[in-house]
């Protein structure tokens, strides 16, 4: 019982800290405390030194010195590096099967797709037997309805506003007089604008060229591709100013009007708009 006592009393005598002054001895400060009070508050600062710690060991610490997470990292790093690489791939292959496309089609040379060896032999394997003359005969008849109703209905699909594209501003390349409209029927997509020669030629809205070359045809070509699968197209140039990869902005001097190339019979633009692959009329949207 006398030694609880001691420990109680121990536990529960207060004392009194008092900080004075060198000089004057004034009292300055005052401190009230117990041992019990003391206990608790290191055992309040031990808990939470230990709780820091912890916290460290998992985070900070374990990427600084711990192997396994460091390796954990790294794998989980190369994994998303791989499928980014994965997807740059793919997009690097689509753009470059739409470049190759679009210049076959501005050069008017035809793009054989490169197939492997292996798949040519399985195509081969996979041929049908011949048919008869009055088969073929009923599938032409049969194409060829087709092929006339598609080609109607990308006719009035084309020759009509788009939707999609009333929201975008577009700037005139050059300021001039159309000699030759948009006609699908004669298949000049696009028009011929006459203004003085060597006028600047700028760019109709924001972009990326994807195609920066001589044509023996139409002389030098640039193809911007722009937003929402709109690309322009600007034909007979003397000059180009910008190179494949540049980004342009809208109203950015790109080229020089000329009259290169042997369907050009004067100094003049050819210009074009394609939307989602097929040519829309560009008076639609532009004011020349």
């Amino acid at each position: 019982m006398r030694f609880k006592r001691t420990l109680s009393s121990w536990l529960t005598s207060r004392y009194q800290l008092v900080i004075r002054s060198e000089e004057d001895l004034a009292e300055k400060s005052t401190f009230r405390f117990s041992h019990a009070k003391l206990i608790a508050l290191g055992s309040l600062v031990t808990v939470i030194l230990v709780g820091c710690s912890l916290a460290l060991a998992k985070t900070l610490l374990a990427s600084w010195l711990n192997p396994a997470y460091i390796e954990e990292r790294n794998s989980q790093k190369i994994i998303e590096l791989s499928a980014v690489v994965d997807t740059l791939e793919e997009q690097a292959n689509q753009q470059r099967k739409f470049i190759a496309l679009l210049q076959s089609t501005i050069t008017g040379e035809d793009v054989a797709a490169e197939e492997p060896v292996e798949a040519e032999r399985e195509q081969a394997e996979t041929v049908p037997a011949p048919y008869s003359p009055e088969e073929l005969a009923a599938a032409d008849t049969l194409l060829r309805s087709e092929f006339e109703d598609n080609e109607a209905s990308l006719l009035i699909t084309h020759n009509k506003p788009v939707n999609d594209l009333q929201e975008l501003f577009f700037f005139s390349p050059v300021n001039g007089i159309i000699t030759t409209p948009f006609s699908h029927g004669s298949e000049h997509y696009g028009v011929d604008i006459v203004a003085k020669e060597s006028e600047p030629i700028k760019c109709v809205a924001d972009g990326m060229v994807i195609f920066a070359a001589w044509t023996v045809e139409t002389g030098w070509v640039m193809v911007i591709q722009h937003n929402k699968d709109l690309v322009s197209i600007y034909k007979h140039n003397a000059a180009l100013l910008k190179k494949v990869g540049t980004f342009v902005e809208a109203g950015e001097v790109i080229s020089i009007m000329g009259n290169s190339g042997e369907l050009s019979t004067g100094p003049h633009l050819h210009f074009e708009l394609w939307y989602e692959g097929g040519p829309i009329n560009p008076e639609h949207f532009i004011t020349f």
